[in-house]
């Protein structure tokens, strides 16, 4: 064997001995986030300013929303978010970065004045719709008068403002969002949210070195100001003063 051959052979030898020395902590990663509302925006901005500070270069990926947490379990693509806690038990080849980005605040919208909602029950005189496929409405939302399942929040917003629905449920940022692009009016999000759930980034296990790190530096983020600078530009303009 040629002198080529031997040091071809042992620099095989070398990265499939030690594999997390190559391909651990790579400086480039793709982040699987469609954006649907301000705060994904808001939330993808994060993670450009978090992976800077640890001089990573990240791109942002769009795939079929039903493949998206399989393609970052598999390994095809690096990350996911903004998702809620607890996936990794689905998805045991995904770790979470271990600090919240946000919260989504799940509720009602209504153009009545006179409705009050105090937990899921609350729902049960009540008209009710949601777009088709969002798992914690399906869950939680068995009792209502009616409910009527729509496609998009385009049509889900139409139908409250034609008066075909008592309440449509969403997210409170993304509705306000929406009822500003409609420019509907006399649209209000019911206090209290039905659910807050704290979101998060997931990474693909060969990642999980780099989740501590990143958590780190968007608690550092929040102690800086920064986050609180990104919310007042990207966040603040969408909600009610």
């Amino acid at each position: 064997m040629g002198k080529k051959q031997i040091i071809i052979l042992a620099m095989t030898l070398f990265i499939f001995s030690f594999p997390g020395v190559c391909f651990a902590e790579q400086n480039h990663l793709r982040i699987n986030c469609t954006i649907h509302s301000p705060y994904e925006a808001f939330f993808f901005r994060l993670v450009e300013e978090i992976c800077s500070r640890n001089n990573i270069s990240v791109e942002r990926n769009t795939p079929p929303v039903g493949r998206s947490l399989i393609h970052v379990n598999q390994g095809i693509d690096d990350g996911d978010g903004p998702r809620i806690g607890g996936l990794s038990s689905n998805y045991p080849d995904m770790v979470c970065v271990p600090e919240p980005f946000g919260d989504f605040r799940f509720g009602a919208f209504s153009k009545a004045e006179n409705i009050k909602i105090h937990g899921w029950s609350s729902l049960s005189d009540l008209n009710v719709a949601y777009i088709n496929g969002w798992k914690i409405f399906d869950r939680q939302v068995n009792t209502a008068k009616s409910i009527t399942k729509v496609k998009n929040k385009d049509l889900l917003f139409r139908l409250l403002d034609a008066n075909r629905t008592d309440v449509v449920l969403l997210t409170k940022l993304s509705g306000y969002a929406m009822i500003r692009n409609l420019n509907l009016k006399g649209i209000r999000f019911v206090e209290p949210p039905l659910a807050i759930e704290p979101n998060f980034l997931y990474l693909n296990n060969r990642h999980k070195s780099l989740a501590p790190k990143l958590a780190q530096t968007l608690r550092e983020l929040k102690q800086d100001g920064t986050y609180k600078r990104l919310y007042h530009e990207m966040i603040s303009p969408y909600l009610p003063k």
